[in-house]
């Protein structure tokens, strides 16, 4: 059977992703394989990509985060289930679960995860600081801003602190491209690990939209530095 790839062509979640990501797909080397293949390729070089974007000078967002309030009780979220086997960076920055039956590809040096039928994705981005103080919560959560907001449509809701050192967001976004636009939501999870802060970013389409909480438990407590 042949495997199934990633698309980047036409109004799909990849492309959300690499447009929240880079601000712009110009020249940027795409390589797409299987899931099965994902995991086979931890231990090999990846292709040779460009050197990783910088991150936008830093300047004074728009709007602070704010905290958002503490969460009603509900009940427990189902996690998706996982392949069995991480995602290793072959850069040796972090790990990450892959989510049952996701398709994984790269842009550069960043891995792209997407379902299926399309409707749901994620990535993780890694940013190392000067050093490993503890940085509070809402300064992570600042900083997991400050990498996506050259995207496209890209708004992030208030966040909530988790524990030390980990936070999470909501956001909302809408791709446009051409005459065509795709509403998009997910979920920022963002996590200090010693001199690198790790953001998971989770996006779906509508219809994907019900698995993002179920995606973000499944994926959170497997991301983790190498």
């Amino acid at each position: 059977m042949q495997p199934k790839r990633l698309k980047i062509i036409g109004l799909g979640l990849i492309t959300a992703l690499l447009l929240l990501v880079f601000g712009n797909m110009d020249r940027l080397p795409f390589t797409s394989i299987s899931g099965e293949s994902a995991i086979a390729q931890q231990t090999t070089p990846t292709p040779t990509p460009t050197p990783t974007p910088e991150a936008t000078p830093e300047a004074t967002p728009e709007a602070t985060p704010e905290p958002a309030p503490p969460p009603e009780p509900t009940n427990s979220v189902e996690a998706l289930p996982l392949s069995g086997s991480a995602f290793k960076d072959p850069q040796g920055r972090f790990e990450v679960g892959i989510i049952q039956d996701f398709n994984v590809g790269f842009a550069g040096n960043f891995p792209l995860f997407e379902s299926p039928d399309g409707n749901l994705a994620y990535t993780v981005v890694a940013r190392y600081r000067e050093s490993d103080r503890t940085l509070p919560e809402l300064a992570i959560a600042q900083i997991a801003i400050e990498i996506f907001e050259r995207g496209e449509g890209f708004r992030p809701g208030n966040f909530e602190t988790l524990g030390t050192g980990e936070v999470q967001m909501p956001w909302t976004g809408t791709l446009k491209i051409g005459a065509r636009s795709q509403p998009m939501s997910g979920v920022i999870f963002a996590r200090q690990a010693g001199n690198q802060i790790l953001v998971l970013l989770v996006s779906a389409t509508a219809a994907g939209a019900p698995n993002i909480e179920g995606a973000v438990a499944a994926l959170s407590d497997t991301l983790q530095p190498l």
